[in-house]
Parts: C-alpha cells; structure tokens; sequence
C-alpha cells in the first residue's frame, strides 16, 4: 500500500494537471467544447443522402467504414464497438450502393466478411426502400391501429404496464397519426424523426397531397437558423433526403433547394477528422456547466486562469432560452428546445461561479423558476416536458434536486427537493442500482442518486446503503468501472471510475475499494494531464453512445478532489 502522505502528493500532481488540461479545451468566447466521436447510423445517413443525389461518397467516408469494422465482419452503433445488427445491416447497404458505381477492391473484401442478420428494424428497412429493396406498403401498421395505440397510450399511464408496452420495432406508425392528439403526445425527438419519415412513406404509397402539404409544412416550420434540424444528424439527414425526395416529386417549392442546401452544409460540419460523422454538433452548454462545476469545487490554488470561471459562466449566461431554459447546445436564438439536464447544471454553474450582476442574478431566477415549472407530477424531472412522451430521468432530477439545494432561500424550495428525493428513493431497483437514460447507465444512474441523495441531506437511509454497496461490488479487478448503455458489465473506463468514486466518497465510504479507483486514475492519466475517452454518453438505442473529451477530465477532476478533502 502506498503510504498515505505519498498517495496524496500522486492525487495533488494529477489534479493539477488535469486541471491545467481541461482549461486548454476552454475556447476564445468562453465555453468548453470536446469533439464528440463519430458513430454508424449517421455516417451512414449522409452517405445516404449523397447517394440519392447520385453522387460517391468521399474515399475518407469509405475509409472510415472499412477502417471501423469488427474482426468478425459486423459493425457496432459506436465507438465501443459491440457488434450490432442494425449497424451492420446499414453499413452493408451503403457499402453495396457504393460498389454498384465503384469496383473497389477493399469494399468487395469488406463486403464478404459481412455476416448475415434478418431485416428487422422498421427505420431500417426504410432506408431499404429507398433504394428498392424493401415494400413501401410494409412498413407500416394499418391506421385501424390508431384506436388500439390510444388505449396503449391510456394503459401506459399506468406504471405496471409502461415495460410491457413498448411500440413495435418492425413496424412504423401509420402516417395518419400525424393528424391525431396521439402525435403531439409523443416525445419531441420522435416527432422530429417521424415526420420526414410519413412524407416518404406518403410519397411512395397514397400520395395524398392534404397530407403532404401538412407534413412539409411542419418539416419546414421546425428548421433551425444553423440549417438543421433539432442539431441532431440522423434527425436532420432524414429531413433533408426527405426534401430531396419531395422535389423530385414535383412538390418542390423555392424555398426547398436552400433548405436542402442549408442542410447538408450542416451535414458537413459533423465530420470528423476520421470520416465518420458525429450524432450532434456539439454539446457545448452540458460541457461548459460541468467543466464549471468542477473548476469551482477545487481550491482556487490549482487555478491559474482566475478568468475562466467568469467567462465561462458569462457565456452560459448569453446562451440562456427566452423561456428561462437552456438548450444542450448554444444558438442564442431560443431555437433549439430548453431541457431540464442542461438548465439545471447551467443554473448550478452559474451559481457555483458566483458572479454578481444583473443579469447573471436574473439568469439564476429564470432556470430555477424553469425547473419548478417544468417539475414532474411524480416528483421527478424528464428531458424536457412531463407528460408529453416522455419520463423521469435519474440524473437530470438529481441535478435538477442540487441546482434548487443550491439557490434555496427560506425554504422556497423545499417541497420540490422532497418530491424529487422521494422519486429517487422509489426509482431504485431491487438490485439495488439505479438506470439512467443518458449516461452509461447503471453507475451513472447509481452515482447521480448517491449524490443527491447525500447533499439534500436525506441520512443514512436504505436506498443510500444498497447504491453503495451495488457500486462496491460492480468495480472491475483492475479499479475501475465500466458497463456498456444496456447495462453489461465491460472494460473500465475513466469517466465511469470517476463518478462512482465520486458518490463513493460523497457517501462516507471508506474502504480498498475507493483507493483501487484512486490508483486507476493516477495510472490512467496521460503526461498532458488528460485521460483516454470512453463511449459512455447515450442518445438512444439505434444510434448508440458518443464519448467526450470534456467528460473524461471533468469527473475525474471532482473524483480526485473529493479524495484529497477527505483524507488531508
């Protein structure tokens, strides 16, 4: 064992530098930014589009498919590279367009290690059809259905039925859902992805030009100023082939080349430097409020930009929604969606910068009058509205339970906190961990409620004893954690060791099992201060998870933080 006074001199010098690593990612207008990795559904998306315009995707794009599939002859959603059917079935699809225009030699050896998987997935077997490989008429259950799909909505209301009614994965809703209340009840990001998706079914079946021409114009109402749609690729690629295919359908207005125009230049800017295509552009608000968060919980001795807080904090300030909220990623025009994850850490790092002045003062008063207003029924917080297709998160109520800890003045907030912390405390598993929907999952989930379980002061209860135990036992041989988004235990990685060391230490443990994650991080750590990136953010099941550069020093600079205050 390494004697104590030692340990601390190892955590004190990786602390620095990963301190003085985090601020090199800090840009000229104050934020924090990390590149997002790329993942397969949207790299296949653009070359999808450039193939229904007829044109070859770069020799890089093609480089980037050959380059990323697994020794079995199978592709994985993401960087993580767990083989995935669906992932596999695209790649193979693009590939044989690609090779119809090109012999390549590579693409016919990458082709033939392919192995075989059934079409399953309906937003798959879409992109079949397209290029003729699928029938347009099957893709969709009947709009007899829609009757059964209200009381499947009434029964799921019901939370001993919500697991056990899942929508059809085969199958697409029919088109005419878009004209029922059903529609607007859905989750925002599945609006955004079923619309363009209705118009190409409508154009290639009915054809129905009162339904067309309300689909469009929906399509069309909800583009952003940067030329996407919702800042999501996969999101904004189907929109875009969408309008490509209503012109050649001769429903072309003038306006609809420069939303295709606009669009794919966005398309163009989520490349990355190893030709594969990221599924946002950035998350710079989350990255931003974290990297505050955890600036201001060190000792302002580590510090030697004292400006980095203040502009940082500005920035979050300027990018603030008219409606209170933020945004996961700044426009400075409202146009992007608040959401209740990244309005509570802007709120919190806003506070935590303790700047003072008007607007920052203002800025505090309308994210937490945002998160009280946008506060669950059931005590919890969601992505965005309660209610409207969508369910409480984890993390976001636990971040959501801190930023109100923090601003609470004479109790004004307290019957939110409870509500919130009654939630978490019923939102365990049996086994004792909690899910997360955004984060790699079950330390996410686990350590988020450890966290805030312990700063709303809520004592030693038994929820806080079986997540702390369930982190104890889930840590790998070599010190740290790690799990895939479905939960499956895997290699460690840093920002997983990092939160779970975190709550760890948050929640009074004292054990082997925290300096086993110490000694995990000090190992890890790189000479320029920073650590190796993980695929651990989650966006949802077809697109798989991105990792984060900002990720990977943030958590670990509070992990090892919380260290040094407990043990100097």
């Amino acid at each position: 064992m390494v004697k104590l006074t030692e340990m601390t001199q190892q955590v004190t010098s990786a602390l620095a530098r990963g301190i003085n690593y985090l601020l090199t990612l800090q840009q000229d207008d104050g934020k924090f930014e990390g590149q997002l990795s790329a993942s397969t559904f949207p790299s296949c998306a653009y070359a999808w589009i450039q193939l229904a315009q007829g044109e070859t995707p770069s020799s890089e794009q093609i480089a980037w498919f050959i380059n990323t599939q697994n020794e079995e002859g199978a592709w994985g959603l993401d960087t993580s590279k767990h083989s995935n059917p669906n992932a596999t079935l695209f790649s193979k699809l693009i590939l044989e367009q690609i090779s119809e225009a090109s012999s390549q030699s590579q693409i016919q050896d990458t082709l033939s290690k392919i192995p075989h998987h059934p079409l399953d997935l309906a937003l798959l077997k879409l992109a079949y059809a397209t290029f003729g490989r699928f029938d347009w008429h099957k893709l969709s259950i009947s709009k007899k259905a829609l009757p059964l799909m209200h009381v499947i909505k009434i029964l799921k209301s019901i939370p001993v039925f919500r697991p056990l009614l899942k929508p059809p994965r085969h199958k697409l809703p029919p088109v005419d859902l878009f004209n029922t209340p059903l529609f607007q009840d859905l989750f925002i990001a599945e609006q955004h992805t079923l619309v363009p998706v209705f118009i190409l079914i409508e154009l290639n079946t009915s054809n129905r030009q009162d339904i067309l021409e309300s689909l469009v114009a929906w399509l069309k109402s909800k583009v952003l100023s940067d030329g996407s749609w919702f800042r999501v690729n996969y999101i904004t690629a189907l929109s875009v082939l969408t309008l490509i295919e209503v012109k050649k359908h001769g429903h072309s207005d003038s306006s609809i080349t420069d939303l295709i125009q606009n669009g794919i230049q966005w398309l163009k800017s989520t490349q990355n430097p190893d030709g594969g295509y990221r599924e946002a552009l950035n998350l710079n608000v989350w990255d931003t409020a974290l990297s505050v968060i955890a600036l201001t919980e060190v000792e302002p001795d580590y510090i030697t930009h004292t400006d980095a807080i203040e502009n940082a904090a500005q920035w979050l300030v300027d990018q603030q929604n008219g409606d209170g909220g933020w945004a996961f990623s700044g426009m400075q025009d409202s146009a992007l969606p608040s959401d209740a994850d990244d309005t509570a850490l802007a709120t919190l790092a806003i506070i935590r910068s303790e700047q003072e002045s008007r607007k920052t003062n203002s800025a505090i008063e309308q994210g937490i009058a945002w998160l009280k207003q946008n506060h669950g029924e059931d005590g919890s917080w969601s992505t965005y509205q309660p209610g409207q297709g969508d369910v409480g998160c984890v993390s976001i109520t636990a971040h959501a339970i801190e930023a109100l800890l923090t601003y609470t003045q004479n109790g004004e907030n307290t019957p939110q906190i409870a509500d919130g912390v009654k939630w978490l405390r019923a939102a365990i598993h049996n086994d004792g961990y909690w899910d997360d929907l955004w984060l790699a999952k079950r330390t996410y989930g686990t350590a988020s409620a450890l966290m805030a379980l312990v700063k709303s002061g809520t004592g030693d209860v038994l929820e806080r004893r079986e997540g702390v135990r369930w982190l104890e036992n889930s840590q790998n041989p070599d010190g740290g954690w790690g799990e895939d988004m479905f939960g499956n235990p895997t290699h460690s990685t840093i920002e997983q060791t990092a939160w779970s060391i975190y709550a760890l230490l948050l929640s009074g443990a004292v054990n082997p099992t925290i300096q086993k994650g110490i000694d995990y991080l000090i190992r890890q750590q790189r000479r320029n201060g920073s650590w190796q990136e993980s695929c651990v953010g989650i966006y949802w099941e077809i697109i798989g998870g991105y990792s984060d550069p900002i990720y990977a020093s943030v958590f670990p600079i509070l992990a090892l933080n919380q260290y040094l205050k407990q043990t100097q």
